[in-house]
């Protein structure tokens, strides 16, 4: 304040000997306004205080997508009001503005770092990437210790599904969901692609090959993608491919409705011909019934739907094990989960990565939870053998599947078939009469001198759980034991197939063998001591403070001295490696030059924005700044009848696209001069208004000159005349009107000439109120 307005207020203050100070000179008189009160202090440099935690919370919490409005209050809260932050709100967005520019200076080189030490915590994570020509990572796949060994446990059936505006660079987010024993969604790879070609797919499902084994899943859901389509059974020849259920109804959405609006039993029709148990004879008759019931013969979407019927009707691939997945549902519910809590489009690749590792230890966690929770101790409903059986074995998740299943078992009514005494046939007593194609009756095998049990419902060789036909024979043999072979280990308790895996993501012990937990436990528990006795007393504080800054110098400096052990030893290392290369014979060195300990990723490039299904245009991301790095060449504007480029904003006085806006555009002075005179000449009419509109017209044909040196500013489009009047033009009518002859004079010969043509134009109104 001072150097901005010349203040000489001042105060000069002498050291004493004591320690204490006094006053030897102060000028109180200020030449500015004072500050109302002290809350307005946060906005003077000088009394700024932002100290590093700050920095580093507010850095935590934006990273952690939180949004602006709580960081604030939880700052607030933390410091008792908003005036003890030590700065105010803008200071805070500028702290986060400078955290993101950071964040992104080597953000490839941050990602690999971050896998690089996900490695050492586990040798078991996987990782591989590509490049295109130029250098620029084209597509990435990591997998976790975790989800490889979940992989081992439940990759009998995958789900596949891609999703956009993950990241910065919007490059396509691949994500391979599974189901697990506690029938939750669980993550087995991650991928990010440059582009949805067959190429691209290839790579992806080459590299989850690879990476798991070369274990390939039984049944894989995609959605209809034609590249993906023709990379799967190239990688995965001995996988049953099938198509998402909910995606090929929603391809077709628009013309169904339409056909729902004809016929209004069409809808819930053909959702039971869809849902239904159905054998495929009873689904083609089914479906041959529907087609001749409202003449759909040469409907096209009928006609498609037909054609990829044994793509997507699960009635064709009961006899295939899905795990209880029919659809990509699961990999949609991962992608909101991802994007909802863990991910946005304005994420960096290493914090993208972080996140999603985050996203993978929440699932860890939920699934750790159910775990605990299936090993109590719980009641069976009936005192059948086998419900206590599937109790004990069966998770709490999937027992509470098989009970629901029970007690709906009770509606089937059971008798045994003529032909063989071993079958039964099962069937609803609320028998529905409206679907003459359903089969009421359905025949169940159950030998228990050979311990089998099948339905042609054929739900267990499709799901691994018995439906409600085969519970209901159960009940009725009053069975006692099910064979182990129709309990599947993935369902139970003990799901893990492969113990000696090391699956865990993350250390848990030390070099020593000493539990990290318990390290961080008793460290925790002498801190809060020595800060609980340290804020007694200021004596007290300052023994705390010093102790506490005397173990962090301590700290940094033995952190320090093992970095510098590490360099000694790779320099060791490489001097080891030039040895080798010197000739012993003659122990002079060879042409081969010694090898440089490079980082291997230190010239890999960020991506190029990615063009994904859907997008027009990568002009608005670079507008909005939402990608710094560099991007398709934009093409030639398009022209319109006039010769200026489409979608350029004029100024709303001289109607011309020259740099500047109708509030610094120089007609607009012209504008107001020629109104003023105008009034001057004939007096104010109440046509004013309709005089303004036929001089901006009248400019906006002229050619007005601008000086070189004049700044332009940008354009705005949406500026009229009649609201661009200072406030001057009302106070003219306070002023003096007296106007003197030479004034008048001085109008130029061609702002008469525009006066008299715009009076000509008046109308006979005008000028009659002239005369």
């Amino acid at each position: 304040m001072t150097k901005r307005t010349g203040c000489k207020a001042f105060m000069r203050l002498k050291e004493r000997s004591d320690g204490t100070c006094i006053v030897k000179d102060i000028t109180l008189q200020h030449n500015h306004t004072l500050l109302l009160s002290p809350s307005m202090l946060v906005f003077m440099r000088s009394h700024k205080r932002v100290d590093p935690t700050l920095k580093g919370l507010v850095k935590d919490l934006q990273f952690s997508n939180i949004k602006h409005v709580n960081i604030m209050g939880l700052l607030t809260r933390l410091h008792g009001g908003r005036d003890k932050i030590g700065c105010h709100n803008r200071d805070i967005l500028n702290m986060k503005a400078e955290n993101t520019r950071k964040e992104s200076i080597n953000e490839v080189q941050n990602m690999f770092k971050f896998f690089e030490d996900m490695k050492k915590e586990n040798e078991n994570f996987f990782y591989d990437y590509k490049v295109d020509d130029e250098n620029r990572l084209e597509n990435v796949f990591w997998s976790n210790a975790s989800s490889r060994a979940a992989y081992a446990d439940f990759g009998d059936c995958i789900t596949f599904d891609t999703t956009y505006k993950s990241n910065k660079h919007h490059l396509p987010l691949a994500v391979f969901v599974g189901v697990n024993n506690h029938l939750q969604s669980t993550i087995f790879g991650v991928a990010l692609m440059g582009n949805e070609s067959e190429e691209s797919f290839k790579w992806v499902f080459s590299r989850f090959l690879e990476c798991m084994g070369g274990k390939q899943p039984i049944c894989i859901l995609t959605d209809q993608c034609p590249a993906m389509t023709k990379a799967i059974p190239k990688i995965f020849p001995r996988t049953l491919h099938k198509f998402c259920r909910w995606h090929i109804m929603n391809k077709h959405k628009d013309p169904l409705k339409k056909l729902y609006k004809l016929f209004r039993d069409l809808k819930d029709l053909l959702t039971a011909i869809l849902n239904h148990p159905l054998m495929p004879s009873e689904f083609e008759d089914a479906w041959k019934a529907l087609i001749e019931k409202y003449n759909l013969h040469d409907i096209n979407v009928m006609i498609n739907l037909w054609a990829e019927r044994k793509l997507w009707i699960s009635a064709y691939w009961k006899e295939v094990f899905c795990a209880r997945m029919t659809s990509t549902q699961r990999s949609e519910s991962m992608n909101f989960v991802l994007k909802r809590g863990f991910v946005t489009e304005r994420d960096n690749l290493h914090i993208f990565v972080k996140q999603v590792n985050n996203c993978i230890q929440a699932r860890h966690e939920a699934e750790n939870a159910e775990t605990n929770a299936s090993t109590g101790t719980r009641k069976t409903v009936t005192r059948y053998g086998f419900e206590a059986q599937v109790m004990d074995k069966y998770t709490r998740a999937v027992y509470s599947v098989f009970r629901e299943r029970q007690y709906h078992s009770t509606a089937f009514r059971i008798k045994t078939s003529q032909d063989n005494p071993n079958n039964y046939l099962v069937h609803h007593y609320n028998q529905s009469k409206e679907f003459a194609w359903s089969r009421h009756e359905f025949r169940v095998l159950a030998d228990e001198v050979e311990g089998r049990y099948e339905c042609e419902c054929k739900l267990w060789e499709h799901t691994g759980l018995f439906c409600h036909h085969v519970i209901a024979v159960f009940e009725h043999l009053r069975l006692d034991e099910i064979p182990n072979k129709y309990i599947l280990q993935r369902y139970t308790k003990d799901a893990v197939t492969n113990p000696d895996f090391n699956r865990r993501d993350y250390r848990r012990t030390t070099d020593d063998g000493t539990s990290i937990e318990y390290r961080r436990t008793i460290l925790y528990s002498e801190a809060v001591k020595i800060i609980n006795k340290g804020c007694s007393s200021e004596a007290k504080f300052q023994i705390a403070l010093s102790a506490f800054r005397d173990a962090n110098t301590r700290l940094d400096n033995e952190e320090a001295e093992l970095e510098n052990n590490e360099d000694a030893e790779m320099e060791n290392n490489e001097q080891s490696s030039n040895q080798e290369n010197t000739t012993r014979e003659t122990g002079e060195q060879n042409d081969i030059p010694p090898a440089e300990n490079n980082d291997p990723y230190a010239d890999i490039q960020p991506p190029l924005l990615a063009i994904t299904k859907g997008s027009k245009t990568t002009d608005a991301a670079r507008k909005n700044g939402k990608c710094k790095q560099p991007v398709p060449a934009r093409p030639e504007p398009e022209l319109d009848e006039y010769g200026r480029p489409k979608g350029t904003r004029i100024c709303g006085t001289c109607n011309k696209i020259d740099g500047h806006n109708s509030r610094t555009c120089k007609a607009r002075q012209l504008a107001k001069k020629l109104l003023e005179t105008h009034e001057k000449v004939y007096g104010p009419t109440a046509s004013s208004g309709n005089i303004k509109v036929r001089i901006r017209n009248l400019l906006a044909r002229q050619h007005i000159p601008e000086n070189d040196d004049e700044e332009k500013l940008d354009t705005d489009e949406g500026e009229c005349f009649e609201d661009e009047t200072d406030d001057e033009e009302y106070e003219q009518e306070d002023e003096d009107e007296d106007i003197t002859e030479q004034e008048e004079t001085q109008n130029t010969p061609d702002v008469d000439d525009k006066l008299e043509n715009l009076n000509k134009k008046g109308g006979k109104g005008n000028a009659a109120h002239a005369t």
